[in-house]
Order: C-alpha cells, then structure tokens, then sequence
C-alpha cells in the first residue's frame, strides 16, 4: 500500500525527490532490486552533497552485492510491416545480369527478398552473475536468449548470446575487459546458422553527478554455415553520453563507428553513426523515452549485378510510452512504436518498417 502512495505521488509530480528516495528504500526491502536502483539512478543525479551521493552509492553497490543474480524476461505482442527488412520495391535494374545473359537488366526481386507484414510474438530471457574478486576487481558473466515467430508468414528466427568480463572498478565507473560469443539458430533444420565470437573492452564513467559516459569496442569473428562467402570479421565502436536535466529527465549523445569485411568485398563495408534520446517523466504517471538515430554505410566494391557500389542511408527512430503508476504484479506496461527508413542506391535494400512492441517492464 505504501509502494502505491509513493508511485502515486510521483506519478503526479515526478520531481518529489523525497518521496523517490523512500520508494527506493522500499521497494529495496519489497526484494524489488532492478525498480530500486531505478530509481537510485535516477535520484542520483539530484543529489549534490557528496556524503548523499556517496550514501546513495553505496546503496546500490549493496543491492548488486545481495543479489548477484539477475534474471529478466519477456514475451511480447509484435506487430511489424516488414518483419524480415525485405525491400520496398519490386524490382532491381541489373545490367550485370543483362551482361551475363541477355537478358532485361530491369529484374524482379523475389518474394522471398521483399517486404513481409505480419503480427507476431517476440519472446526471451537474460541471467547474470556478478562477483567481486577484490574491493577493485569484479567478474561477471551473462547469457540471454530471444526468438520471434509470425504464423501468417511462417517467418521464425532464434538467437543466443553469451558474454563474460572482469572490470576494474574505479570508484566513478568501471574498466571491463572480456570476450562475447553469439549464436543465430536455424529453428527449422533444427541448426546453427551463425556464430560470431570475439574480445570486448567497456568502460562507464561518471565525470560528474549529472553526466555519464558509456562506450564498448569489439572485435568479431564471423561465421555464417549457410553462406561461407559472408564469412568476415567485425568492429563496433560505440559509446553514450548522459546528461541529466533533474531526476525526472535526461538527455542523451550516441556516437559509433562500425567496420564489417566479408569475403565478398562488394557486402563488406565502414559506417558511422549519430543519435540523440530523450527521458522524461510526465504528470499523470507517463514516462516517455524517444530516440534517433541515422547510420551511414559506404561499400568497399562495385556490386557485380549492379555495376554500382552501395550506400546505405539508414534512419532510425523510436518512441517507447510507459505508465509507470500501473503496478501489474511488480512491472509496468511499456508501449515502443519504432519506424526504420533504409535509403539505399540499389532498390535491393531499400526499405521500410512500421514496428509496435507491447511489453511489461520492471523500470518503472
């Protein structure tokens, strides 16, 4: 009863930061630990006395220490207009293929390669373990799982990932240090179909109450077993900058750089991106979260179908609605509409997406 007072008052005005304090203390002895440091998070930007901040802190550290494991999961109503990221046209102009074989270089994309609609469930899990080795040394270990399946189309995909680390914590952060591995699985022939494995480097920094750096960098090694030829290597530099308005909102900076060879040079390509989010929590008990991003992607090689190299325009945006003072069993229902426009010189992968995704969430 108290928890639902306390959400109640912040759902009317989320700037009572006393009140959000006491709901983290609660929901800590409720054995709520993600909503908790949620909030802890969050009201950690408030506050600027050191000893709070340091208090505030330390609590957290506790939270994760009592409950080194940590389970999620999700299953999710998925409605999408192009489930596979199948282009938006029907054609392609080829004058590698009329080259070849004489034929009408003005091509049909198959079925197969074109966009497919549907409403589908998108499910899956994580777990994680966290130890610490020293006052300075932490390991931790995780594992997560997903799957979508869409009857109307028969359209399945499955997919595992695995990671593990050691980090050095700093006080204000942590420096990791670790390997991830990833697995695609064919649910038909029952197989894998991908695998992908290599080291990563991670850092979070807190340079000051209100602003916080994130940023990872990894290398992998790719392995597809239905199509050697897309077999390659992978960078991904990534990294967020936070900034916090108040407890209520903050603002973000993404920032990354990307680098895929594969064996046939015309699909290997570099790529940046940029994107800007947005957090806020509303009057009435909404939380918004908004975020875009566009990424540029330049090809290596003339494709030999087309006699044109590629360039991939891709623009990302999403906004996510959640009703934080809807307490459904110890989760909050979250409402996320994302609408994906690839812009690319060769109408094979040019594409567009409307997606909603309707799940319950424990950061509330």
């Amino acid at each position: 009863q108290a928890a639902t007072k306390f959400r109640a008052a912040l759902a009317n005005d989320p700037r009572l930061t006393l009140v959000r304090a006491e709901l983290a203390q609660l929901l800590a002895r409720m054995n709520e630990p993600d909503s908790a440091k949620h909030h802890l998070e969050l009201l950690a930007t408030e506050v600027q006395d050191p000893q709070q901040q340091a208090g505030i802190r330390s609590f957290i550290d506790s939270l994760n220490a009592s409950h080194p494991f940590t389970f999620s999961g999700f299953i999710s109503i998925a409605p999408s207009t192009n489930i596979n990221q199948g282009s938006s046209h029907e054609t392609v102009y080829s004058p590698g293929i009329a080259g070849v074989n004489g034929v009408d270089p003005l091509g049909t994309i198959s079925a197969a390669s074109q966009k497919q609609s549907g409403i589908g469930v998108v499910a899956g899990g994580s777990v994680g373990y966290s130890k610490n080795l020293s006052s300075h040394v932490q390991a931790v270990v995780a594992a997560s799982a997903s799957g979508s399946y869409y009857p109307l189309t028969g359209l399945t995909g499955a997919g595992l990932n695995q990671s593990a680390e050691l980090r050095y914590l700093t006080g204000r952060g942590y420096v990791g240090l670790g390997g991830v591995v990833s697995e695609g699985v064919d649910t038909l022939a029952r197989a894998l179909s991908y695998t992908s494995y290599g080291p990563r480097m991670s850092l979070v920094h807190r340079l000051s109450e209100r602003d916080q750096l994130q940023a990872s960098a990894t290398y992998e090694w790719r392995n597809y077993a239905g199509s050697p030829v897309n077999n390659g290597n992978a960078l991904t530099l990534s990294s967020v900058f936070t900034h916090a308005l108040d407890s209520s909102a903050n603002v973000a900076l993404i920032l990354g750089y990307d680098s895929v060879t594969q064996q046939n040079a015309f699909n290997s390509y570099y790529g940046g991106t940029f994107g800007l989010g947005f957090y806020k929590e509303l009057p009435r008990g909404f939380t918004v979260q908004a975020q875009g991003s566009a990424h540029i992607a330049q090809f290596y090689d003339q494709n030999p179908f087309t006699l044109t190299t590629r360039y991939d325009d891709n623009l990302t945006g999403s906004l996510n609605l959640t009703k934080r003072d809807w307490n459904w069993f110890g989760f909050a229902p979250s409402l996320n509409y994302t609408y994906v426009r690839n812009f690319s010189n060769i109408s094979l992968y040019d594409f567009e997406s409307h997606s909603v995704d309707f799940r319950l969430t424990k950061d509330f």
